[in-house]
């Protein structure tokens, strides 16, 4: 699932609301009546099924906490049927616009909006521990394996939030490496590994890790390895916000 950040002129975004429906379900996340102001057209308030592809869903945020709409997102990603998840209005976009998973378009009057669909389709997808414990699941060779383990990061109560930076290509090479080196020890059939950027919130997840391996006993020490060869391989910086200020407390 792709997540949108939309903001912009109505008309416009709504353009771009219906082309997506021609590629795909679309679920749009807005607090309170911001959808209202979204769809001016009488037809776009009919499209309401998840499941057709050529349909809206219209999704009401009972708050406008980041935590919030993660969670939603999170619940439409392991539902599993909609491509794609746009978030509506100024406010829920500034504050999801941060996390590097959500795609930024912000449409002005009559502006073809190409280009912005040709940058989405790159775009990363959303990805939730129930998403990489699925992937792990489809494994061709995951009737060897005797246990799945789960590793889950999270920001700390000490912390309001933390921002991290990620030098992509260079941390994605690491991780593919430690993905390599652990899926060739014997009894690992599998490793899965996702490091969130952006601003992540107190009490927000920060990384997943999933092995699948024959015995436990190996899984978790992969599990262990892996994490211990993120926190000093993979070029990640951490800046802390707390009540007293923040600063940047190095790569992780």
């Amino acid at each position: 699932m792709k997540v949108v950040a939309l903001t912009g002129e109505k008309q416009t975004c709504e353009r771009f609301l219906e082309t997506l429906t021609r590629q795909g379900s679309v679920a749009t996340i807005s607090y309170g009546e911001d959808e209202q102001h979204i769809f001016t057209r009488p037809a776009a308030k009919n499209l309401l099924c998840v499941k057709s592809p050529s349909s809206y869903v219209l999704r009401r945020c009972t708050s406008n906490s980041v935590h919030d709409v993660m969670r939603e997102l999170d619940r439409l990603a392991e539902q599993g049927d909609t491509d794609f998840a746009v978030v509506i209005g100024n406010a829920l976009a500034a504050r999801i616009s941060p996390v590097r998973e959500v795609y930024k378009a912000r449409l002005e009057i009559s502006m073809n909006t190409d280009e912005h669909l040709r940058s989405l389709s790159t775009a990363p997808e959303w990805i939730t521990l129930d998403t990489l414990i699925e992937a792990v699941r489809s494994h061709p060779d995951i009737t060897k394996a005797g246990a799945i383990l789960t590793f889950t990061g999270i920001v700390r109560g000490d912390a309001l939030a933390l921002e991290f930076d990620i030098y992509d290509r260079h941390a994605q090479q690491q991780l593919d490496s430690i993905v390599r080196d652990l899926t060739r020890i014997e009894g690992i059939v599998d490793v899965k590994i996702h490091h969130k950027a952006g601003r992540i919130e107190r009490g927000e997840d920060i990384v997943y890790i999933v092995v699948a391996a024959a015995h436990r006993q190996e899984g978790f020490k992969a599990l262990r390895d892996a994490i211990e060869r993120l926190k000093k391989e993979v070029p990640i910086w951490k800046k802390e916000l707390t009540e007293y200020g923040e600063k940047w407390v190095g790569v992780k």
